[in-house]
């Protein structure tokens, strides 16, 4: 527009119809259907994913109600949003647990009953409390490789997501394998 106020040839048009903004609102209305099933299907294993590098369930909630805030209002420029949304949760709650550096976030603090979401329980085994405790041992690498493989995620896509190369996610998984086989040896001779 010029100045003026009158339209210029760089101008796009401007679809006033009501076709066009009707064609608007069911676009985004299926836009919204889209980001809902998701959301309701990976909220939860986010707040899992979260827990499982350390953080408190609050903070892990907390994370993740922000990353899926913003991936809603950046639904249709995502081209993975399971990752992306994996990215940015970690990003997140390093901001909010005052900047600390990714190596040092703490243990899980919380057994597998208590990652609850709603009335939606994260996992329905009970060796699920097995697995966090063994995490517990784990180096924060390792325990984040780790945690990204029970979420279904592959090396390689592991490797982008933590922005490291694959070779180093395919050793820390191997170390925590290892650790894991050793962890679980103590725990069988303790109750032995």
């Amino acid at each position: 527009m010029t100045t003026s106020g009158e339209p210029t040839d760089a101008d796009p048009p401007v679809d006033l119809s009501v076709g066009g903004v009707e064609d608007r609102a069911a676009e985004r209305a299926a836009v919204d259907a889209e980001f809902s099933a998701f959301y309701r299907a990976d909220f939860p294993r986010l707040v899992g994913f979260l827990i499982l590098v350390g953080a408190g369930r609050e903070d892990a909630v907390d994370a993740a109600q922000e990353t899926m805030r913003t991936l809603h209002q950046k639904w249709g420029e995502v081209r993975h949003p399971k990752a992306w949304a994996r990215t940015t949760a970690r990003r997140v709650l390093i901001r909010a647990l005052g900047s600390l550096r990714e190596e040092i976030l703490g243990e899980p603090p919380e057994p597998a009953a208590a990652l609850l979401v709603g009335d939606q329980a994260m996992w329905e085994s009970v060796e699920r409390d097995e697995v966090l405790a063994i995490l517990r041992e784990l180096p924060p690498c390792q325990r984040q490789a780790l945690a990204l493989t029970f979420d279904g995620f592959s090396p390689a896509e592991i490797a982008q997501i933590l922005d490291v190369p694959a070779t180093q996610v395919r050793g820390n998984l191997a170390r925590a394998r290892h650790t894991a086989v050793i962890v679980l040896g103590k725990r069988k001779g303790e109750r032995q």
